[in-house]
């Protein structure tokens, strides 16, 4: 570890592998409504876990501001904060599924990405977002949650340029869906097409924060 910081939002099998990976080379802050979940991820590399309500700007940045105060600086900040709900159609289901999703899919991206920007300036770090292959591909049953990551990925693509002549960077991974070792081990018949495994998504996080990925990059995993 070299003294660098990363800060994993969300706990969820995904935060748990992306928190592993940066462990290598980053003290790792894990994030989550969920204090035991937060806690096991950040266990396993000996990190940081905290309860924030990411949705309230001000809780935010007294978050980042305890943090810089222990620690002197932010050198990543991973956006792994979801949540999916389908809808039937385009009808009042759609409605609804975007009133329930979009603040933990959107709104938690555009509250982070605002109160760690100047930060992240500072140290020459890294903003990346986990995104979904179905903000290219809305359907009438994923519009609310197609629609809210098109719209993060909007944000983040203004944070990337809003990088331009400094030496941060926002970035984006793309994905259909996430499996790990346990969902395999308990389905084992089951092929998981187009799946993205959690320990791919760590890799290329880390590739990101530690390597020298442009600003503005969108990956694919279903495409590696």
């Amino acid at each position: 570890m070299n003294g660098s910081v990363a800060v994993v939002l969300g706990a969820g099998m995904g935060g748990r592998a992306v928190a592993k990976a940066l462990g290598a080379t980053h003290l790792v802050i894990v994030v989550d409504r969920c204090e035991d979940l937060a806690q096991a991820a950040a266990d396993v590399v000996g990190g940081e876990a905290v309860v924030v309500d990411l949705l309230d700007v001000n809780e935010v940045i007294r978050f980042r501001d305890d943090v810089i105060a222990r620690h002197g600086r932010v050198d990543a900040v991973v956006h792994l904060v979801g949540g999916w709900q389908g809808s039937k159609t385009v009808d009042l289901t759609a409605l609804e599924a975007w009133n329930s999703i979009a603040p933990g899919v959107f709104g938690t991206v555009r509250t982070t990405s605002v109160t760690f920007r100047d930060a992240l300036v500072a140290s020459g770090g890294s903003y990346v977002m986990v995104s979904s292959t179905s903000s290219a591909k809305p359907t009438a049953g994923n519009v609310a949650y197609a629609t809210a990551k098109a719209a993060a990925e909007t944000w983040v693509g203004g944070l990337a340029n809003s990088f331009k002549d400094t030496q941060a960077r926002a970035a984006i991974v793309a994905v259909m869906a996430l499996v790990d070792e346990s969902m395999r081990a308990s389905d084992p018949d089951k092929a998981f097409k187009g799946y993205s495994d959690t320990s791919d998504l760590a890799a290329a996080i880390r590739g990101i924060v530690d390597g020298d990925v442009p600003n503005g990059t969108r990956m694919d995993l279903t495409e590696a």
